[in-house]
């Protein structure tokens, strides 16, 4: 599980309130229904407007998915799996890639792409309509995936928004029924601003921070898949398992603690 996203959320959420409270601010009066109602209810309607329910129910399941380790990428099973349909290919034939296809592995989600591009090999297709065919589909797995991302960077731009449309609506209430202790239209004025807080606060700390961890995890999903790409293309080409790994290898950089099996990938 990757909890970065929690402690970071935690972490921002307690230095603002810490800084806040060396201000000599009150939590008290920071915790006003109103404006919760304002920011939230308006973002929310803002982005169900904006988008078919369908994608915005995508778009939360891709967010919990982003807290596992797949959603990371997984470059060692890529070319281990690789390399030993390579192997397997050069002994038997292309069409023991029939039996690699009832791989359990393959089944997985993260996995169809390499099924995929097995298939079309099995389909006696020429490397460029190989590639053509699998670089297509990793176009249509990005647009799918920014659409998910999408909803979240929409939200990180109502929010504020709505936090100023609640601003200016509780200072019209104000300003409409001033009276003559500038102590308590002080506090008025003070406490119409809480909702530009909310909203500024939840599009930098909560919805702007999901949108650019799904953006990380797409390019190592993507990547991922140009790797296999990579792979497929040269086990139809009959290229032996350790070109296929020292080749795939040079992709370990962009993923995480990867930077001593790139260096093994160029040494070996």
């Amino acid at each position: 599980m990757d909890f970065s996203l929690i402690i970071g959320l935690v972490l921002g959420l307690g230095m603002i309130i810490t800084g806040f409270l060396m201000e000599d601010g009150v939590i008290a009066s920071l915790l006003q229904i109103s404006p919760v109602l304002i920011v939230i209810g308006g973002t929310i309607g803002a982005v169900v407007s904006s988008f078919a329910f369908s994608d915005i129910v995508k778009a939360f399941k891709a967010f919990m998915h982003s807290f596992s380790k797949t959603a990371k990428g997984n470059p060692d099973m890529v070319i281990k799996k690789l390399c030993e349909i390579s192997d397997k290919c050069r002994k038997e034939g292309i069409l023991s890639l029939e039996s690699s296809l009832d791989d359990p592995e393959l089944k997985k989600d993260e996995y169809l792409f390499m099924k995929e591009g097995l298939i079309l090999i099995l389909d006696g297709k020429s490397e460029e309509e190989l590639e053509a065919t699998l670089d297509s589909d990793i176009k249509a797995f990005s647009v799918h995936k920014q659409l998910e991302i999408a909803v979240f960077e929409s939200a990180g731009g109502y929010s504020p928004t709505m936090g100023v449309l609640g601003t200016v609506m509780a200072l019209v209430t104000v300003l409409a029924n001033m009276g003559d202790d500038p102590a308590a239209l002080a506090h008025s004025i003070a406490t119409a601003f809480i909702a530009t807080l909310y909203g500024v606060g939840l599009a930098n700390v909560l919805w702007l921070p999901i949108a650019n961890k799904m953006k990380t995890d797409l390019k190592r999903q993507k990547l991922q898949r140009e790797m296999i790409l990579d792979g497929v293309c040269m086990i139809a080409r009959g290229e032996p398992s350790r070109n296929v790994e020292n080749r795939l290898s040079l992709y370990w950089q962009a993923f995480p603690k990867g930077a001593k099996k790139y260096k093994a990938g160029i040494e070996n």
